[in-house]
């Protein structure tokens, strides 16, 4: 089915700080988002909260990756970071949020080399970046432009682009995260980055 690309923000008016998606309340099988989405300074506040330490600890316990991946599928809390939905499903789609997060896996004991690099990259600007709750990957979000092109196309490009650039493996840069619903769990991260000019006044979470 061909990607539309109806409500979509016009690019003119398109500011981060106002960009919204949807959050979900754990575990993964509740597809019904809370009444108010949110923004990305509220979702770096729920990163450095102490709400997920407990969870973000466990889980970096678990040695067996299929014991890990059930665990954050059951005690994760999780956003669709390209946009708000009224159920969690492509077809459910309300307001695109002009946004891409970018998955990062299996980095192991370069995470904080890539984290760096993220920040630094020419092409693209890091508007939140954050370590995965298993420690050994990132989110990396940045703006795309709906008017140049749809969801998917932005996605295969920058995915492309993150392998040619830094010498990633496919298997490192998730294809499986290039529908717009798709899920990103939310851990703890008190050194998460996020955009100086997003950064407003903390509320509790």
């Amino acid at each position: 089915m061909k990607e539309t690309t109806t409500n979509q923000v016009p690019q003119a008016a398109w500011n981060a700080a106002e960009a919204r998606m949807s959050f979900f309340r754990r575990p993964i099988s509740n597809k019904w988002p809370t009444a108010e989405p949110v923004t990305l300074a509220w979702v770096y506040d729920y990163l450095c909260s102490p709400k997920a330490i407990p969870e973000t600890y466990e889980l970096q316990r678990l040695e067996n990756h299929d014991e890990a991946r059930a665990w954050k599928q059951e005690h994760f809390d999780y956003i669709t970071p390209s946009g708000v939905f009224g159920y969690c499903s492509d077809q459910n789609l309300v307001l695109h949020s002009q946004l891409l997060c970018i998955d990062l896996d299996e980095l192991g004991e370069l995470v904080e080399k890539y984290f760096d690099s993220l920040l630094a990259d020419p092409m693209f600007e890091t508007l939140l970046l954050f370590r995965s709750p298993s420690g050994h990957g990132l989110k990396w979000f940045v703006h795309i432009d709906l008017g140049r092109c749809d969801h998917r196309t932005w996605f295969r490009a920058v995915r492309n682009y993150l392998m040619a650039t830094y010498g990633l493996r496919a298997e490192q840069v998730d294809v499986h995260c290039g529908n717009p619903s798709r899920a990103c769990f939310l851990g703890h991260d008190p050194q998460a980055f996020l955009n100086p000019k997003l950064i407003v006044k903390s509320k509790s979470i």
